[in-house]
């Protein structure tokens, strides 16, 4: 008997504890209303594990809207609590004194309920309201829709900071607002914000996943329609460009055959007898609304001056590897020569630069690996350079030491990172096969080991007397050594004065670079891979761009690009091509109405801009 009395306190105890745990509770927006009047009654758990939701009645009440469920996360002083809700919007239909009965709902297979609520409904008293309220007169039933969804259905664009430095990473994010009693049935997006002044890296969200925000007591549902990376590319104050959306709402329309009555609309939602009278026939209707977001600034602050030599631009939070993947090599061969750039910042606008080497080393385009992420927090990871030396002759080589240089954000100054000098042991490497592969065979054949074949054509015999150095092919053997030493002698001094010229390799790389780009467009054009080839594109051109005018990646802008292909490119319509294709890879990336664009044409018209380009900048 003992035992069996300690196990019912326990289980008392236990379900006091729960009951104590989670709370189920009813509130109202007013506990007194008018007869045709709204309320908004909301039943709130205060944990996300509720299940089986059972609403009351509403007796002496019609459910305009309902339920709307909503969940919300907060966090004060470190602990996080959740909660769910559900919201009815509720018309009083007559006079009297009404109780809202519990709502149920389990929670672990706990059934709990919620306190009842008392409600007073009084006589409305319409001759007082209406002469207060003088602009509900007279508006149509578009208009009155208008004010309400204006008022519950918004776009907000928010950046993490409204001030950056000249190349520092912006994450801009535009979020959509919507009232939980709003019922949006079609979304479409015939204007993208543009972008002007930034290099751009989109999230690509695919759907939209709402949370709640709580607004003025109201809970929100709200969701990250566009996520955007930000990079100014100039200084000043550059303007992000509104998004602009048009939806599609559902609202709950009541409608008297006869007179209609009318009230305002800005109390709460559909809080106007046009939607909420008890006498009116009840039905759904869709009207178009097109949201705007409002237009932010940020103040683009310029790089302090002077730049160190050996800076390209980089900004950000940022580290450098430098490693020969062998130390000992033959002639012939290949090295490699692998610099890492690690971090964080604007790491995808970095470019390939110039190695100090030996004139005894030749080196070919180096191949580039990004291993970089964009997320919320802007661009991470790290961008490998890989560079192929090929020594030409026998010795030890002293590669210089590699500096890079960026700007620090955190102590706001340049830092120069500096690499171990490298040494290149060379051995001659072998060169049997290659003089081998030159010998020609003998036109005389043996039969057996003895015998010869009897020439049927006579030789070539030169009179006995006749002077040789009359003979073209006197001049032309002993002229060739020199001109061919003339020839080297030249190359070579070019080669050094193109390795000693950092622009004059730029501008002469600029196509191999650009024609890299392109190659891999090309293959994403046949995989289908839409976004990849946009951005490879886009790459192509603004590389091609650069390298060309020798831009700096923190001048590159189409307006800079455009100014300085017009001084030397006579061709107007050219230059406007290419602005044309840049805008329509960055566009096509963000913006629906690309998608019936061929790659195939896109890629074909980057092309041919680039040849006619490359003919004209000779």
């Amino acid at each position: 008997m003992k035992k069996l009395l300690f196990a019912v306190v326990v289980f008392a105890f236990l379900a006091s504890v729960v009951h104590a745990e989670y709370k189920f509770t009813a509130t109202a927006s007013s506990t007194t209303v008018s007869v045709g009047e709204q309320i908004q009654v909301t039943f709130t758990l205060n944990s996300t594990n509720g299940k089986n939701f059972q609403p009351p009645t509403f007796k002496g009440f019609t459910v305009l809207a309902g339920p709307s469920r909503s969940m919300s996360t907060q966090i004060i002083n470190g602990q996080i609590s959740s909660s769910m809700s559900f919201i009815y919007i509720l018309s009083a239909d007559v006079e009297g004194t009404f109780t809202i009965e519990p709502a149920k709902i389990t929670v672990d297979g706990n059934v709990l309920q919620s306190n009842p609520i008392t409600i007073k409904v009084v006589k409305g008293n319409t001759s007082q309201q209406q002469p207060n309220q003088p602009q509900s007169q007279g508006k149509t039933l578009s208009q009155q829709a208008d004010e309400i969804i204006r008022n519950n259905l918004f776009i907000r664009l928010v950046v993490d900071k409204s001030q950056a430095y000249l190349g520092e990473t912006i994450v801009a994010t535009y979020k959509l607002y919507v009232h939980p009693e709003l019922n949006i049935v079609n979304i479409n997006v015939p204007k993208m914000p543009s972008f002007n002044g930034f290099w751009t890296q989109d999230f690509g969200i695919k759907e939209l996943k709402f949370t709640t925000e709580v607004i003025n007591g109201i809970p929100y549902r709200v969701a990250d329609l566009k996520q955007v990376v930000l990079i100014p590319q100039q200084k000043g104050t550059l303007t992000i460009d509104p998004m602009e959306i048009e939806f599609i709402v559902r609202l709950l329309v009541r409608q008297q055959p006869q007179k209609k009555r009318f009230r305002d609309p800005f109390d709460m939602l559909f809080d106007d007898p046009f939607f909420n009278d008890p006498f009116f026939t009840t039905q759904f209707k869709d009207f178009p609304f097109t949201v705007r977001s409002k237009p932010v600034s940020i103040k683009v602050l310029p790089l302090p001056t002077p730049e160190p030599e050996n800076f390209y631009g980089a900004v950000g939070n940022m580290q450098m590897k430098a490693w020969l993947d062998k130390n000992q090599v033959r002639t012939g061969e290949v090295a490699t020569l692998k610099v890492q750039i690690s971090g964080k910042g604007n790491l995808k606008l970095l470019s390939p630069f110039q190695l100090n080497l030996p004139a005894d080393i030749d080196t070919y385009e180096p191949k580039v690996v990004d291993n970089t992420n964009v997320t919320p927090s802007g661009v991470s990871g790290n961008i490998t350079f890989e560079y192929y030396l090929v020594p030409k002759n026998p010795g030890q080589f002293k590669i210089e030491p590699i500096k890079f240089a960026y700007f620090n954000l955190d102590k706001k100054e340049y830092v120069t990172l500096t690499s171990e000098p490298f040494v290149l042991n060379v051995e001659k490497g072998a060169t049997t096969q290659t003089l081998v592969a030159n010998i020609k065979k003998e036109d005389v054949q043996y039969i057996g080991k003895d015998i010869r074949y009897i020439k049927t054509k006579s030789s070539n015999f030169k009179r006995e007397g006749e002077s040789f150095i009359v003979n073209p092919l006197f001049w032309l053997l002993n002229l060739l050594p020199a001109g061919l030493w003339l020839l080297v002698f030249w190359y070579v001094k070019r080669k050094e004065k193109i390795e000693g010229n950092v622009v004059l390799m730029r501008q002469i790389r600029a196509s191999k670079i650009a024609q890299k780009y392109l190659k891999n467009a090309k293959k994403l054009v046949s995989d289908g891979q839409k976004d990849l080839f946009y951005e490879e594109t886009a790459r192509a051109l603004w590389s091609f761009v650069a390298n060309k005018l020798n831009i700096k990646p923190t001048d590159l802008t189409k307006d800079n690009i455009k100014e300085e292909l017009l001084s030397k490119v006579d061709d107007v319509q050219l230059v406007d091509q290419l602005i044309e294709l840049i805008n329509s890879c960055e566009a096509a990336r963000y913006s629906p109405q690309f998608d019936n664009v061929p790659l195939e044409k896109i890629y074909n018209q980057s092309v041919d801009v680039l040849s006619r380009l490359s003919e004209k900048l000779l």
